[in-house]
């Protein structure tokens, strides 16, 4: 803790210094969409109905579109997410694997992609049947705002323990046609530079509405073997009969023909050469003279995913509203890894019904009630492979995925202004391994499993005044093996394996002082048993798991935002962690009292941010302690601290707004690691970030 005060101290004083250096006086401000310092009356939808976010009996996280696009690149969630306590974003820098994502502890131990976490993105779930989400269609540059449950969300979505991060695209302007050009340039130095151009067209007509994007991204990458390139298309479409409905259509296609992995790296590996990638991730070409074990075999991988979702929305009178939601996904993957490639096709579809009444005058505020169909079919098909080439199928199976959960969520108002929060849910989730590999040395290994769960959560709150919310709330919640996990040794699923389930209890306050100031606490405890935890296989780099352990989470959260002056406004975001395993032995060792790897137990985000007619500025701070990367609490991460910066000049001429902005990451140049590999093989723990780099930017909008 001592090393991080002086890591704080440190940054803190810089950035007063640079603060003073780049500040000006405020003519006048450009209204933000969302002001985060003054939250009283925000509605969010994340919480399945539409809800007073001051007034919702657990914590809930909202990002507005200043944040998320104002002078970010909008290349990773992290840009907008660590304004969020309690939610942990690591930029791996690794397009192949994506960022590493984790609330209270849940997804920390993810290898790829997102764990334990509902990600939904304008009502689609990016999340699959089997808990597992990618972020390639993720489109930031057309965000309006991002809405973060923080908590046990399987109350409300099902098969996600640890919360819920929506992202809905912005809303169309009141014009016919409304175009947006970004062109964005930038480097990490020594001639690895990245591009990204967006392209978006928006505008109102009457009763209908549309907004289209389309973006494309290329970089050489911070390290060596982690070039990527990704097109994104993204587009919806809205149509209001009347006014009481509205009609939607949404279209998302992101293709990504070149993700290279760079993988991680050991301790003195990634000091002394931070840029470097492991042997065995590189082309044969470029092959060392003495590689290391299992040669060069060029990792990565190449995806395309599409989807589509129609969603209508009606009132009828003033207490009842019905919705409905269908969806499409499919995804085509290439991807590999070492000793393998894996070739998937995956097919996804679902619907979404959902009836809310809300009679006024009543003491039942609401009472809403949903069912959810979700169905997922993975083709997967696996080749042992080298540096010498692909060899034989090792695994050749069809993986279906069905989850059917149903839920009812009841506002009740019990005794003015007391009110009281129900909400219960039963999932039902059946696997099915088809195998298709069958012969006399090897049997079928087809199977099913069937795993489901009662999720029941009771939340009260207090609103005393619009200064003081007071809430607290008890649940269950689940995360069910992916398929992946599921996955056995020799194929099929591994009839052993049960969900990981956990028992929530949470305590907080919330509220906005005069309009200037808005501020949230939680205190949480998390008890988790049949914690799902992975252990590599003898002469593989292939995870299998097994529930191990159970542990329990314990923490803080606290995040305020305030206007300190007319356009200058201060955000942060402290979290702490104390997660520990309760019972956990593994391969003869007992790792129980110890510290959960991957998570720090201190983290801090500031930001200062300065927004007037023509100049503006942000000012970020993020401090991280030191935490262990392994079970056995033998190895650590350093803490850090670093400063970004970000500056910008709006100029309006006729017909158009122009916007220059400048972002320097890495301000003072610091060495770091930005992510990690939980319990890594040979101690390849660490995925180093880049130092000090840049980028520069202009958005063109016309009026």
């Amino acid at each position: 803790m001592t090393a991080l005060r002086a890591l704080v101290l440190s940054a803190v004083l810089e950035a007063t210094l640079l603060t003073l250096a780049i500040a000006q006086v405020p003519d006048s401000t450009t209204a933000d969409s969302i002001p985060l310092y003054r939250l009283e009356g925000i509605t969010v939808a994340v919480s399945r109905s539409p809800s007073d976010l001051n007034r919702l009996p657990y914590a809930v996280g909202l990002v507005g579109s200043t944040q998320i696009q104002g002078l970010e690149a909008t290349v990773s969630l992290d840009e907008s997410l660590l304004a969020v306590p309690g939610v942990l974003v690591n930029n791996r820098y690794n397009f192949a694997l994506g960022n590493r994502i984790s609330i209270r502890g849940f997804g920390s131990r993810a290898q790829f992609g997102v764990r334990g976490i509902r990600l939904i993105q304008d009502g689609i779930p990016l999340s699959l049947p089997d808990g597992q989400a990618q972020l390639n269609n993720i489109d930031l540059s057309a965000a309006g705002r991002i809405e973060v449950i923080r908590g046990p969300a399987s109350a409300l979505y099902g098969n996600a323990a640890g919360g819920v991060i929506s992202i809905e695209t912005g809303p169309a302007p009141d014009v016919r046609l409304r175009p947006q050009l970004s062109v964005l340039g930038g480097s990490f130095g020594e001639g690895r530079l990245y591009q990204k151009y967006d392209l978006q067209l928006s505008g109102r007509d009457g009763r209908f509405d549309y907004l289209g994007h389309l973006g494309y991204f290329q970089t050489d990458g911070y390290r060596l073997h982690s070039e990527a390139r990704s097109t994104l298309f993204n587009t919806r479409w809205r149509y209001r009969p009347d006014s009481q409905s509205q009609l939607t259509l949404l279209l998302n296609y992101a293709a990504a023909p070149q993700a290279e992995n760079p993988s991680s790296l050991d301790s003195s590996l990634a000091r002394a050469k931070p840029d470097t990638a492991r042997d065995i991730v590189l082309p044969p070409d470029q092959c060392p003279a003495s590689p290391g074990f299992g040669g060069c075999q060029d990792l990565g991988e190449e995806s395309r995913q599409g989807q589509a979702g129609l969603a209508y929305q009606r009132r009828f009178g003033l207490a009842h509203e019905l919705s409905l939601m269908g969806y499409g996904v499919f995804r085509h993957l290439d991807n590999r890894i070492p000793f393998r490639l894996i070739e998937l096709d995956r097919w996804a579809a679902g619907w979404r019904t959902m009836y809310r009444f809300a009679p006024p005058g009543s003491r039942l505020e609401g009472l809403t009630l949903g069912l959810d169909l979700d169905h997922q079919t993975d083709d997967r098909i696996e080749f042992f492979r080298d540096d010498t080439g692909i060899g034989d199928v090792r695994l050749d199976q069809d993986e279906l995925v069905t989850a059917l959960g149903g839920f009812a969520l009841a506002e009740l108002l019990l005794a003015p202004p007391l009110g009281l929060n129900l909400s219960l849910r039963y999932d039902r989730v059946r696997f099915q391994a088809k195998d298709r590999l069958i012969s006399p040395d090897d049997p079928d290994d087809s199977g099913t499993r069937v795993l489901d769960q009662w999720s029941p959560m009771v939340g009260i709150r207090y609103p005393h005044a619009r200064w003081l919310n007071l809430y607290g709330n008890v649940g269950r919640s689940f995360q069910t093996p992916t398929t992946t996990e599921l996955t056995d040794t020799l194929g099929g699923f591994n009839q052993n394996l049960e969900p990981e389930r956990s028992i929530n209890y949470e305590l907080g306050l919330k509220g906005t002082v005069a309009s200037r100031l808005s501020y949230s606490l939680a205190l949480f405890r998390v008890e988790i048993e049949d914690q799902l935890i992975g252990s590599e296989a003898s002469g593989s780099e292939r995870v299998y798991f097994s529930n191990a352990g159970s542990s329990v989470n314990r923490g803080a959260e606290v995040g305020f935002s305030t206007l300190l002056a007319e356009g200058i406004t201060l955000m942060a975001a402290y979290t702490y962690s104390d997660f520990r395993f309760r019972d956990f032995q593994m391969g003869g060792e007992d790792f129980s009292g110890n510290a959960l790897p991957g998570v720090p137990p201190h983290q801090l985000h500031a930001r200062l941010h300065y927004d007037a007619a023509g100049p503006s500025g942000t000012l970020k701070v993020t401090a991280v302690d030191e935490f262990f990367v392994d079970n056995a609490n033998l190895d650590r991460d350093d803490g850090y601290a670093v400063i970004d910066l970000r500056l910008g000049y709006t100029v309006g001429l006729p017909r158009i707004e122009a916007r220059a902005f400048v972002g320097v990451n890495n301000l003072l140049n610091t060495r770091y690691n930005s992510s990690v590999v939980v319990n890594a093989t040979a101690g390849r723990y660490y995925e180093p970030a880049p130092g000090r780099n840049l980028y520069l930017g202009l958005r063109l909008t016309g009026s």
